[in-house]
């Protein structure tokens, strides 16, 4: 069925992506996207059992910050905000190790990646927030170049299309429409080189997430029909020379 040719024709464009070169059914090689591992642009910070060894949920406002959940209904744009506060915990929890908060929250980032995502719900594979967090639900990133202009064009690429096709072959299956992202994995996933763009790239990409960033995104499976996706399609396009490739698009929502 359509389906079938769509997954297969996907896996190609997949296998030619991850080597840097976009591939169109029907075209063949038309381009090159610079990538490199995401590991080379940043460290990915503790995961959740680390937090909930180190920290607890704080009734009120502390000077650790936190991202909690991943709500499909009122996350939908790629700039978000502290949702909750956290506070270090005065004992380990029974059977556990307590984690040393002074070890933890130096690995806060401004840029969280989707721990595990509900493909028919969900919209955001990567978020960007004010300050720095600690989440349960979102692997947070600190970039070695610590620039708001680096993070802002990463997570434009990340809530790409060609973004989401590299992403979706590195997840784990877990159950049904659950997926998981294991820190190793994502740390050697290839991502867009933003260290090797020159810096009108960098500051078009930026731009094209300030105009974008509060702009709602659809659930994945609207991804062909969605007007902020093609917005972050095109600046990608624009910026590296690339062909149209809504086809991808259109197939990935398939």
């Amino acid at each position: 069925g359509p389906c079938a040719f769509a997954q297969s024709d996907l896996l190609r464009v997949a296998h030619h992506l991850v080597q840097g070169r976009l591939f169109l059914p029907g075209y063949g090689p038309v381009g090159n996207v610079p990538l490199c591992a995401l590991g080379q642009l940043g460290s990915l910070g503790p995961d959740r059992r680390d937090i909930h060894d180190g920290f607890r949920l704080a009734r009120g406002k502390t000077a650790y910050a936190a991202f909690w959940s991943h709500d499909a209904l009122t996350m939908t744009t790629m700039s978000e905000t502290t949702n909750r506060y956290l506070s270090p915990l005065p004992r380990a929890k029974a059977g556990r190790h307590l984690r040393d908060v002074n070890l933890l929250w130096p690995k806060a980032g401004r840029v969280l990646l989707a721990e595990r995502l509900r493909l028919n719900t969900q919209r955001l594979a990567a978020i960007r927030l004010d300050r720095k967090v600690l989440s349960n639900v979102w692997w947070p990133l600190l970039l070695h170049s610590n620039s708001d202009l680096d993070e802002k064009a990463l997570v434009l690429w990340l809530n790409s299309t060609l973004a989401l096709l590299i992403l979706l072959v590195h997840r784990q299956e877990t159950e049904g429409a659950w997926v998981d992202f294991k820190k190793p994995v994502l740390e050697g996933m290839p991502v867009l080189d933003i260290t090797s763009l020159a810096p009108a790239q960098r500051q078009s990409l930026s731009d094209a997430y300030e105009r974008l960033c509060q702009a709602p995104l659809l659930p994945f499976p609207e991804m062909a029909h969605d007007p902020t996706r093609v917005q972050i399609d095109a600046a990608i396009q624009q910026v590296l020379g690339l062909p149209d490739f809504a086809i991808l698009r259109e197939l990935l929502s398939s």
